[in-house]
């Protein structure tokens, strides 16, 4: 497993397109993902790393797989771009999760 930006860093870079630079690395931009489609997908824009994410047949008819990660599938099945303000939302609602995680098991 390697980490993924879903918001492309090279994109970032070219385009200047967050208001917020350091979203690029937010915890709500980060994702694992298997190392084989983490190569193939890295740089692309969202919409591009879907087919990626979902599996899609290549133009030799070979059947490339996608990822087993849940989430991916279900972001990449659902949603037509991955924005700042999904970037945003994802991470409040990772350190929201996580820290309801920690009451419930009497973590905190």
């Amino acid at each position: 497993m390697e980490i993924e930006h879903i918001y492309a860093r090279n994109r970032q870079e070219k385009e200047h397109s967050l208001s917020n630079p350091r979203n690029i690395e937010s915890l709500g931009n980060k994702v694992l993902l298997e190392k084989r489609i983490n190569i193939r997908a890295s740089d692309y824009r969202f919409s591009d790393k879907v087919k990626y994410y979902v599996g899609f047949e290549n133009s030799r008819k070979q059947k490339k797989e996608g990822t087993k990660i849940k989430e991916l599938t279900t972001l990449a099945e659902n949603a037509l771009d991955f924005t700042e303000t999904d970037i945003v939302q994802r991470n409040a609602k990772i350190i929201f999760g996580f820290v309801e995680y920690m009451h419930i098991n009497g973590l905190l």
